[in-house]
């Protein structure tokens, strides 16, 4: 390979990934989506609360999120802290959804 084939296809190569700026954006998003979740959930989580419901709905969602992103944490910084946390949050999601289930049943 010639120096000219080497530029073009790091060229083309560059084409298709994203620059560290648009990743460092794109990883950001997730975080302001999650937190717009949080607001919603809690938001209806208050106002079924007010109407004398459950709200297992919400906490399941959240707690789900929060498991997979502490679990995914672990798994790139290997602090035991996200694992047990991750763990934790998982089980919580797991207890809110058979309520929810055994509350609503069909």
């Amino acid at each position: 390979m010639d120096k000219k084939e080497i530029l073009e296809k790091n060229k083309e190569k560059s084409r298709k990934s994203l620059d560290e700026r648009e990743q460092k954006v794109y990883h950001s998003s997730f975080g302001v989506g999650a937190v717009v979740v949080g607001i919603l959930c809690l938001i209806f989580s208050v106002y079924r609360a007010f109407q004398h419901h459950t709200f297992y709905e919400f906490v399941t969602i959240i707690t789900a999120y929060l498991c997979t992103t502490l679990l995914y944490q672990y798994k790139n910084i290997k602090k035991p802290f996200y694992l047990i946390a991750g763990i934790g949050a998982g089980l919580a999601a797991v207890l809110c959804a058979v309520l929810f289930l055994m509350v609503n049943r069909l």
